[in-house]
């Protein structure tokens, strides 16, 4: 009796080596696409209305027994939208995603957090300049309306050089300054302290009084050459915050941290506590610090909210003129220059005006 056997070919070895080859790199491909790397991008944020969102106001004034005024302007801060952080990186699809992406910035994780911070590290960090920035917006705002508000002076930190290392202390509470001559001044306001300080020659003895604790000491040291124009610095920095029951604000704004709103708080305290519409019936957004005498400083990620703010429908942008140097032209965007709150209060004033084309530029 005769078997019967069906031919069976054999598989070629170059064929089953590219097959199994094939499903080698297809589950390399696989694995390092979901994969974390250790990259991280960022990419344009929302740009937020500072007057109202989901119906409520943004921004508050307190203890403030002044009538303010309604506004016709929408004033608009940006952000960056920052994914990854110190404790998790992208995927490796994500991450092509954004090198492909010109909207898109791939960063190595650790060009902008060490090795030793965390990310509840960067969250309290963030959350912490987000509160000091509207203390200064607060300050800045109200100042700049022509309402100086009572504040604590807090010692926060010492310039390069000062004199008064080793005699104050962070912490303690400025509460007087005496001259060679006796004249004594107990600063209550920012305004105060500037102003007084305008006016002392730089190597000048002074004679600081502080409160440290439930203590009342006192050092004496020389002043500081101010920057520019005459006058001196104390070589300290100082955390000024409105004392107890003055005029102040409540900021609304979950999930944003960061000091780069200040500049925007400012101006709608300041749009709040004068009539009329800063910058008429349009819709401005913007960027930067903003320090309690009004100073509008360089912030990061600008080209990210260019374009978040014209998403968001903005036609102007100021922008801190320290950052001029990092601003690309976004069609439809007027960017304006700024270093200060009059700057940008002149400019909505322009704006409202139609008197737009003389405006200082990035260009």
């Amino acid at each position: 009796m005769r078997s019967h056997r069906d031919d069976v070919t054999p598989t070629p070895p170059r064929v089953l080596l590219g097959g199994v080859l094939s499903v080698a790199f297809g589950a390399l491909l696989l694995w390092q696409t979901f994969m974390p790397t250790t990259y991280l991008y960022q990419a344009p944020g929302p740009a937020l209305s500072v007057v109202e969102l989901n119906g409520e106001p943004v921004v508050e004034l307190t203890d403030f027994e002044a009538e303010t005024h309604p506004s016709d302007t929408e004033l608009l801060m940006t952000t960056v939208s920052t994914f990854g952080n110190p404790d998790e990186s992208v995927i490796g699809s994500a991450a092509v995603q954004a090198l492909l992406d010109d909207d898109k910035n791939l960063l190595p994780v650790r060009s902008i957090y060490s090795p030793e911070v965390t990310s509840e590290e960067v969250r309290s960090s963030s959350a912490a300049m987000m509160d000091a920035s509207q203390i200064d917006a607060v300050l800045a705002g109200y100042g700049q309306a022509g309402i100086d508000i009572p504040v604590t002076l807090t010692i926060a930190g010492f310039s390069e050089g000062s004199n008064a290392i080793g005699r104050l202390e962070p912490g303690d509470e400025l509460v007087a300054l005496s001259g060679p001559g006796g004249d004594r001044v107990e600063p209550a306001t920012f305004r105060e302290l500037k102003d007084y300080l305008a006016d002392i020659e730089p190597g000048t003895e002074l004679t600081a009084t502080v409160t440290r604790g439930e203590a009342e000491r006192s050092a004496t040291f020389a002043t500081l050459p101010a920057p520019e124009g005459e006058g001196s610095l104390l070589g300290i920095s100082v955390m000024s915050q409105p004392a107890p029951g003055a005029p102040g604000a409540d900021i609304s704004l979950e999930n944003v941290g960061g000091p780069s709103a200040g500049h925007m708080f400012a101006l709608r305290i300041y749009d709040l506590l004068t009539e009329g519409s800063i910058g008429g019936e349009n819709v401005i957004a913007g960027t930067g610090t903003v320090a309690a005498d009004g100073t509008v400083g360089p912030i990061g990620g600008i080209e990210h909210k260019l374009v978040g703010a014209r998403r968001a429908g903005a036609d102007y942008f100021l922008a801190p003129v320290d950052n001029c140097k990092e601003v690309e032209e976004v069609a439809g965007l007027q960017v304006i220059a700024v270093a200060s709150l009059d700057d940008s209060v002149a400019a909505l004033e322009a704006i409202r005006d139609g008197r737009t084309e003389g405006l200082p530029s990035c260009g």
